[in-house]
Formats: C-alpha cells, structure tokens, sequence
C-alpha cells in the first residue's frame, strides 16, 4: 500500500499545506500529516471521522485520504461488494471507491435488516433507445442493456459505465441484427485478459427474411407458433476491460477531444469469440469458468447440453438420458452441472403424471460427439405445478492481482438459492442447497455442493397475481405482475425477501471484529419479516403502469435498475447510501493546477507550501 504522506501530496491545494507546518498558530496543526493519518486516526472509529470532516475545510479534505477508508475495509466483516478483476486498491485515480465501498456496505446491511427498508437513491439514465433487457454486473460499475431503436428496425448491445463522479453514461454499443434474447454478463477473462464476457441469443428464419415478418417481435416463451422455421444463435462477446477502464478514466471529460482521441485510438469494444447455430430452441444460457478458462453452457432442447471452451472453440455436447422430459435449467457449478427436469409419464392412459428432477452430471471434459449419461446425485422436488426454476450464482471471491484481502478467505461459501415458481396456485417456493464439508487429516477443509443438504425455506401464494423473482445468494427481490403474456406487464409491487435459514448467518456476518471496531454503534434487530414490500417513488409507479419492460438486480450492492413501457430511460433505485464523489473531485481538480515550489537548498522546505495557477 502507499505511504499516506504519499497520497496526500497528490490532491492536497495550497491552503491545506500551508496551514499544517510547524510555524502555524493553532498547536494541533503543527502536527505532520502522517501523525494523524498513521497515529491518530487509526483509533477513530467511522463516526468520529465523520465529525471531523464538519469541523472544517482541512479536517474536510484530510479524512478523505483514501488509507483511512482502506483500513476500515480490511478491518470490517460486513459483506462488500466485490471488485471488478482491474480494479487497482493502489491507483489513486480509483482512491474515492474506497469510502464508497465502506459506506454502501454497512448502509445496505442496515437497510436490509429493517422490517420496511427504503429507497435510499432514485436516479433517471438516458438510454436513447427502448431497453428490451439489462443485466448489471456484480459490484454496480457496469450495466449491460439489450435495445432497439425507435423505429424497431435496429437492434444493439449497450454498455453503461454508472457511478461515473461526472454522470452515468453509455461508452460502447455493438448491433446485433436482431433483438437480443436471454442476456448473460459476467466477469471473466478470455485469453489471458480481464474483461466482461456477454452471452445471448438471437433469431432468425432458417431460409432467410420474409417479407412484413420479424423475428424479434416474437416472446421469448415455449408458445411461439412462427408461420416459418426459426434458427437459433447463441453468440459470445468479450470487453476489455483493460481499454474500457481507460473510457470511464474520471479524469477524462465525456465528450471532451482527449475522450475522443483516446476512443479513436482503441479497438472497437466487443470482440466476437463464439457463435453456434441450432435448429432447436435453446435456452438456460450460463456462463462460468472451467479450470480457469471461460466457458457457456446453454441447453438445445429437448434433453442436450452443450458446453464451449471459449478460448479453443471446443464444443462438447452431452445427452441426458430420456424420461420423456426436457431440461428446464441448467447451472454448472464447480466441476458439475445442476440440471432441473419436467418428467412427463402416464400411470394410466389419459392420466399423466408430471414430475420434476433435480439431478446433477459431471460437465464433459472432452470433446466429441454427445453420449448419453447418467446424474451422480439426483432429488425429485416436491409434487406441485412449476412453471419455472431459478438458481442463484454461486458467490466467487475477487480475482484481481491488486486487490486487498477485504473479506475472510476461509470458511464454507454461501448456500446456492433455488426458487420454484408453482403454476396452481401461482405463487413461490424456496429451497437453500447447503455445501458439504469435506475433511480429511492433513489436508484443508473442502467444500462442494450436492443434493445432500436440500433444505425447504418458505412457501408464497401471491394468487392471482403473477410472481417473479430476481435471485440472490442472501438477498432476492421479488416483484408481482397483473398479466405476465403481456409483454410489458403492469408491476403491482415489489418486496425484500429474507430466507429464514440464512438470518442467523447474517446475524454473525453483520458483526465487526470486536477487537478493532469501526463503527462505535449497534447494527438494527434483523427483521422477523421474511417478506416487505418496498414503498416505490410515486413517479415510478405511473411509469410503471404503463408497463414493464426490463428489469435487473444485483445483491451486492442493493440496486434494481427498472425499464418502463418504450421509454428511452430507465430507472436506478439504491438500497444502499455512498459517498458521491462529485464534490470531492472538484476539491481534487485543484491539483491538475498544483506546482511544487521548491527551493534549491532543502533544508528550507520546511512550511514552503503549493502554489496554484
């Protein structure tokens, strides 16, 4: 880490120098910087910092030194939202998310806890196109859209840089012919770069246009009758982050000659890396790394998976054995893939019996053509009517090469989420998949999941109204439409659910270590409530009976973003509160301005100050 005196002298203006030297009238700011960053500060908890930054303009500037905000990361045991892979803890262009991480930690956990948690942030971002679909990378810094224009003629892939300190943008877009089915974005790296992997589906008629027809107006959903053949392609993209970095470098003014000199000077932003085509429907699109490589798994129904390498192209498909069924969900986790199946079966002519399986195979790890394969592990879920299955993504820790060890390394991971949505009556079941542990003399603790440690959670009847969720590891949104075959349904209300299993867990991760405290007050009694509805700005429910068009959420920083009707807009909600860096940035332009004024002997530096152009 840099030395604090370090980082302070590349912000700090003139007046804050001059009035910290030996020769200042008021005796505590004789004090070096480093007294109080290195001495002082270290026994301060967050409120006490906070006090400070009121007292005045120095105090102001100095409890923003990024180490103090640092040190409180290292130190708190409240879940944080994870750090994209190029995050740099060291730079001190990206020194202000280091409070922002603090503060949204704790802000969030709080919120969450509430029996009514709030809307702590609502923000309008201008689209310029109608927004089909969205997904936000974890951490909230970027934000993947599929759109089309207004005329519904052309169809793109959008990349938004938010919480930019000079406002939330789009940076990078791509066309995609068609629209943009099942959108997919994560972060991943491709032949050795670091970058966001995106992931979809298109359509298009197997024998080419046909006059007054598109594709893309079709739904998404098993009930599509199209008068011609359709072909499937599922596509892969991959961004740099490296050069996408450098787009939303807050130095940059968007729109400003060095923005677009640097852009012109960059390769385009999304670089093809996959495309197979399939005459059957495919769906259950996932993307997850494999041995350290990139891959995407989809299933071509109606009982195929296929697994690409991305990096070598290798495909390898695999059959599961027949139950006259199809697969409803897959997600690989670990080595293995979680497959959730509908078995169709007759005990008697004219009386079927439906059934669902959730099995689990090993993922193929070599090509060549598909062979039908057995589950290792199988638990058939309990005997109701589901429309469909949703499993959250396992929790995976940070990756960069510069990032701090800000949560505990050790210890069993998060339990894995799945949320049925029962058709009669509609409504929503949840079970938690615990992972096993693993121990043997000599060798570390392990920890895979199986079907062993199923564990039923709650049971939701929302009848007559439609349910949805958006899942989450520990925290899930779930959200109610009046009639969900319409494309853009009229949202009725959204609620924070907690899984009763999960909150003692949340009991102990809500503590700081109690031998280094941060924060000198009580986290609020964790709610009793499983289900809260959020109170939703008024502006946002008229939008919102127009229609809902796209939605997205992301658990570790507590923001939805919500796309309404054929808006060029959508709406961003915080659950969390975070120090916005935009005044602090003017604070910090000064130094674009600074000029050392150093004298030829050195030993006259003393109390010399900065001066300002």
């Amino acid at each position: 880490m840099p030395s604090s005196s370090n980082s302070l002298a590349a912000y700090l203006p003139n007046f804050l120098l001059s009035r910290f030297n030996q020769t200042s009238i008021c005796s505590i700011q004789r004090l070096p910087f480093d007294i109080f960053l290195d001495q002082i500060f270290v026994y301060l908890d967050i409120e006490d910092i906070m006090c400070l930054r009121r007292v005045d303009r120095t105090f102001f500037l100095l409890t923003h030194e990024p180490i103090i905000w640092k040190r409180f990361l290292e130190r708190m045991r409240t879940p944080i939202p994870p750090l994209r892979p190029t995050f740099r803890y060291s730079l001190q262009v990206t020194d202000f998310e280091a409070e922002q991480l603090v503060s949204r930690a704790i802000s969030l956990e709080d919120n969450w806890r509430r029996d009514e948690p709030q809307v702590k942030k609502r923000q309008v971002i201008d689209a310029h196109h109608r927004v089909l679909d969205m997904r936000l990378l974890p951490g909230g810094k970027f934000l993947i859209a599929s759109v089309r224009d207004l005329s519904s003629h052309r169809y793109y892939i959008t990349l938004f840089s938010l919480d930019h300190p000079k406002g939330h943008r789009a940076v990078a877009r791509v066309p995609t012919i068609s629209k943009a089915y099942d959108l997919q974005a994560k972060y991943m790296k491709y032949k050795g770069v670091h970058g966001i992997m995106v992931a979809y589906t298109r359509r298009t008629f197997k024998n080419g246009e046909q006059c007054g027809i598109d594709p893309s107006h079709y739904s998404d959903t098993d009930a599509v009758d199209p008068p011609f053949p359709f072909l499937y392609e599922s596509l892969c993209l991959h961004v740099s982050l490296d050069a996408l970095e450098a787009l939303v470098d807050p130095r940059i003014l968007p729109g400003s000659t060095a923005f677009y000199n640097l852009a012109v000077a960059k390769d385009p932003p999304f670089l093809q890396v996959s495309l197979f085509e399939s005459e059957t429907r495919i769906t259950s699109l996932t993307l997850f790394e494999l041995n350290d490589k990139a891959h995407v798994a989809f299933v071509q129904q109606p009982r195929r998976i296929v697994f690409i390498d991305l990096a070598s192209g290798v495909v390898s498909p695999m059959h599961i054995h027949n139950y006259n069924n199809f697969p409803e969900k897959c997600s690989p986790d670990q080595n293995d893939v979680v497959v959730i199946r509908t078995i169709v079966s007759e005990e008697t002519p004219g009386h079927p019996l439906v059934q669902h399986l959730t099995e689990m195979f090993h993922i193929p790890t070599a090509p060549g053509d598909a062979t039908t394969v057995q589950p290792f592990e199988r638990w058939p879920v309990d005997p109701r009517s589901y429309s469909s299955f949703h499993l959250s993504d396992p929790v995976t820790a940070s990756i960069g090469i510069d990032h701090p060890n800000i949560q505990p390394a050790s210890g069993a991971p998060p339990p894995i989420s799945l949320f049925c949505r029962t058709a009669a009556p509609v409504g929503i079941v949840h079970y938690l998949i615990w992972p096993k542990i693993e121990e043997e003399p000599n060798k570390p603790t392990r920890y895979h999941f199986n079907l062993e440690y199923v564990v039923p959670q709650t049971v939701h009847v929302s009848a007559p109204w439609t349910t949805n969720v958006l899942t989450g590891s520990s925290k899930a949104l779930m959200y109610t439409v009046d009639n969900e075959r319409n494309g853009t349904p009229r949202l009725l209300t959204m609620r924070r659910y907690l899984s009763p299993q999960l909150q003692p867990l949340w009991s102990l991760r809500g503590t700081e270590d109690p031998t280094e405290p941060i924060s000198r007050r009580d986290r609020p009694a964790l709610s009793k409530k499983y289900y809260s509805s959020f109170n939703l700005p008024r502006f946002l429910r008229r939008k919102l009976d127009e229609g809902l068009s796209a939605i997205t959420w992301d658990e570790t920083i507590g923001r939805v973003c919500i796309a309404c009707g054929n808006e060029t807009k959508f709406y961003m909600l915080d659950f969390a509160s975070a120090v916005t860096p935009d005044s602090r940035f003017k604070q910090w332009q000064l130094t674009q301005q600074i000029k050392l004024n150093v004298p030829a002997d050195p030993a006259r530096n003393a109390g010399i100050a900065m001066e300002i152009d």
